[in-house]
């Protein structure tokens, strides 16, 4: 007679329980003390004690905070629709057969690799301000005068999105060169048939069949910006003046700037990330469900 027993050790859950035990353990935990955290007012060497929301609430009347948060929801659209655009763009160019293709893929994929540190030191060299840096250097081929990159406010805060958007976009491409991949041959050879042009099959086909490679790129490339800070730590430390400072960065410099030190409250704002994250990660999940459904 068979029994639960037997039918839980026949079953996949003899596999999964240990995964799912390292993974409660490995961020279960976290989670939880980084909240007890966020309610306490911890420094660096110092003990800590029990203040309830009082962090919550002098971070939503904080001017930096409330700053980065508004900079950060503009860096959000902007990264985001630049990586899935132009990854889309170069993912529809390499999908031809042309000699070199691979190699021009290889170059796209280079920045997404390296690290942000590494990403930030490489552009804040071509971001220098004088003649000499290499793309003021560039502009002045033409005859263009020496660009303020980073220390004019709005350029700065364009150069930032600039330099994401160039390290995610291989990510996209490789994404969107994976989805195009799926689509039968047979039904971009019956279009041809028909006279569809090349917008007409990348939107009556294409991307219609690519609806959930594309909704994976959108939550992945979310949460990645939505957590990145080490580029524009690099390339501008949130300046100037706080125009570049982001909601991750903003949290990093509370938690741990020699200034601040103040572990409790930048606990605070890793729980209002989490809870952004998690908004994101159920309205994904309630589409791709209910896409599912529909179909």
């Amino acid at each position: 007679m068979e029994t639960r027993l037997t039918r839980f050790i026949s079953g996949p859950w003899p596999f999964i329980v240990p995964a799912l035990i390292a993974l409660v353990v490995m961020r279960g935990f976290p989670f939880i003390w980084q909240l007890w955290l966020s309610m306490t007012d911890m420094r660096l060497g110092a003990e800590a004690s029990f203040i309830g929301l009082r962090n919550f609430r002098a971070i939503f009347t904080s001017t930096a905070f409330l700053g980065s948060l508004g900079y950060t929801a503009i860096f959000l659209v902007a990264t985001v629709a630049g990586q899935m655009g132009f990854g889309l763009c170069l993912a529809l160019i390499l999908e031809g057969d042309f000699r070199g293709r691979d190699l021009y893929r290889m170059f796209f994929l280079i920045p997404w690799v390296i690290s942000g540190l590494v990403a930030g030191i490489l552009w804040q060299l071509m971001f220098v301000e004088t003649g000499t840096g290499f793309l003021n250097a560039l502009l002045g081929l033409f005859g263009v005068s020496p660009v303020r990159w980073l220390s004019n406010p709005a350029n700065a805060r364009l150069s930032v999105i600039g330099v994401y958007i160039w390290k995610g976009l291989g990510f996209s491409m490789l994404l969107m060169s994976g989805g195009l991949k799926t689509i039968p041959d047979e039904l971009l050879e019956s279009a041809d048939i028909d006279g569809a042009g090349a917008l007409r099959k990348l939107f009556s086909i294409k991307l219609p069949m690519m609806k959930e490679i594309v909704s994976v790129n959108l939550i992945f490339a979310l949460i990645a910006s939505l957590n990145s800070y080490e580029t524009v730590l690099v390339l501008t430390n949130g300046g100037p003046g706080g125009a570049t400072s982001l909601i991750a960065l903003e949290m990093f410099r509370v938690a741990f700037g020699e200034s601040r030190n103040q572990m409790g409250r930048g606990s605070a704002i890793g729980v209002v990330m989490f809870a952004v994250t998690l908004v994101f990660v159920v309205i994904y999940v309630r589409y791709s469900r209910f896409g599912k459904e529909s179909t």
